[in-house]
């Protein structure tokens, strides 16, 4: 009876941390769908901006109709705030409010394509957006190599760290 209990603890304990473990790696995948959908967004506010006469408020109201949960309600709040705070300072202060996986220096990305959207001519405008799809699109090649090296630690570090207590416990 005690050794089974034993045997029962020892499981519960390596199913958590693997569990743990695979949360863990998670942030790498959420990472690069956040990163490639932003790409995708991007696409979509250049063909828009080259083909329709839309204001910004209005782009950004639709891409957030057709975005993820956390993106749409960013490019909501982006929508609403633009004509109170101007284009970059409605981006920059949304950006940095916004918590998904994404780290400091794809902010930083992202925040460059506030930088003269809506102050340049539609050419000026489109050629910001390709650069900054250039430039998402070498994140996502970083976070495509982070995830590779990363992911398979951290869930290998769970089941390890789980069996190591339970040898520990037992």
């Amino acid at each position: 009876m005690y050794l089974m209990l034993k045997v029962i603890v020892g499981i519960g304990i390596v199913l958590c941390t693997t569990k743990i473990g695979i949360m863990l790696s998670q942030k790498y995948v959420f990472r690069l769908e956040e990163l490639d959908e932003f790409k995708n967004l991007f696409t979509i506010v250049e063909n828009k901006i080259k083909y329709t006469y839309e204001p910004l408020e209005e782009i950004f109201n639709s891409i957030s109709t057709i975005s993820s949960k956390e993106l749409s309600i960013f490019f909501k709040k982006v929508a609403k705030t633009i004509k109170d705070k101007g284009t970059e300072n409605a981006w920059n202060n949304e950006i940095e409010q916004l918590s998904i996986s994404i780290k400091k220096e794809d902010k930083e990305v992202l925040k460059e394509f506030g930088r003269l959207l809506g102050k340049t001519n539609k050419e000026g405008q489109i050629n910001q957006i390709k650069f900054v799809i250039t430039l998402l699109e070498r994140q996502i090649e970083k976070a495509k190599l982070e995830r590779e090296k990363n992911e398979v630690v951290y869930k290998k570090l769970g089941l390890i760290l789980g069996m190591v207590l339970v040898i520990i416990l037992i």
